[in-house]
């Protein structure tokens, strides 16, 4: 029977009780193995009509909902005697308060809190006791002699005490939503960021299509898009597609396609001027020949041609 099963059935029983019997229920439900909260018995209208001989009880109840062992040692004179499950039970609540109030707890706490006398008992208690109860999860740092606390089961909240864990949750949600809120804004740039690149993107696919468009329009236009070569020899770029995809592995792009093209004119240009003064030089035409047209370097090629000539 799992926890929640056997509160339920302590707290049918209770409704019908009262007095001694009620008296009973309470010692049974607080030395009960594996149920460690008590604030829905301690509700009943029943257990609060408890007065007189049997309001020690009720007192009781209230230790085992709230208290830990040492304010049982305080008050042992006024409360029922316990048993030793009781006493067990009670120190196990104990390192449960303690856990959640501080997560690194020093044996020598442990031990005065828990009135054990050795360090082997105590770790004896807390591993058999706490961690298979699955009451407390942790680690015993044995170099260091404390229980390094890593999770611990709530107990009952003591009214007093509800506002301050209000506050506290609300101190919470608070961050939360501050966090939840930098979370969207971050989200908001991030696919602001990713549709601003999709659109880069579009951008450019554009811009490369039109140059490869231009890039054949010019070929077509020069006439060497048969045969655009390198001085070499070697590239042929009669395949469109090559051209157009900036070549095969290891190809050329279309701007040093294109950079080939005008080097190619240039070249059949210097040829073409290099001819025109030949023939001039030939003709007996050297004190006519114009060669203001003619490029730098086909300037002292001409003048060569016409020294040749003896003009």
């Amino acid at each position: 029977m799992d926890t929640e099963a056997k509160l339920q059935q302590y707290l049918l029983l209770g409704k019908s009780a009262k007095g001694r019997s009620m008296c009973e229920l309470i010692t049974k439900a607080t030395a009960e193995p594996g149920l460690f909260t008590f604030g829905e018995l301690l509700d009943l209208p029943k257990v609060q009509e408890l007065q007189g001989e049997f309001a020690a009880f009720r007192a009781l109840l209230e230790l085992f909902c709230y208290g830990t062992y040492p304010e049982y040692q305080q008050h042992k004179a006024s409360l029922p005697p316990l048993t030793q499950q009781h006493e067990l039970k009670l120190k196990q609540l104990t390192v449960a308060s303690l856990g959640s109030q501080q997560k690194v707890l020093p044996y020598e706490l442990l031990q005065g809190a828990l009135a054990i006398g050795t360090v082997r008992d105590l770790e004896d208690f807390i591993i058999s006791d706490c961690f298979y109860a699955g009451l407390v999860t942790g680690k015993l740092d044995q170099r260091q002699g404390c229980l390094q606390v890593h999770d611990v089961a709530s107990r009952d909240v003591r009214p007093a005490e509800a506002r301050g864990l209000a506050d506290a949750l609300g101190n919470w949600l608070a961050t939360a939503q501050v966090l939840l809120g930098r979370l969207e804004s971050e989200a908001s740039n991030a696919s602001a960021a990713a549709a601003a690149a999709a659109s880069r993107r579009r951008e450019l696919e554009s811009r490369q299509e039109e140059l490869k468009k231009n890039l054949k329009v010019e070929l077509e236009r020069s006439g060497d898009a048969g045969m655009l070569l390198d001085d070499a020899g070697g590239y042929d770029v009669m395949d469109d597609d090559r051209i157009m995809m900036g070549g095969t592995s290891g190809g050329p792009g279309p701007a040093s396609l294109m950079n080939r093209s005008k080097s190619r004119r240039r070249h059949m240009q210097q040829q073409e001027n290099r001819a025109a003064a030949t023939a001039a030089a030939g003709q007996g035409y050297g004190s006519c020949v114009n060669i203001g047209h003619l490029q730098r370097g086909d300037t002292f090629s001409a003048a060569a041609a016409l020294r040749s000539s003896g003009v």
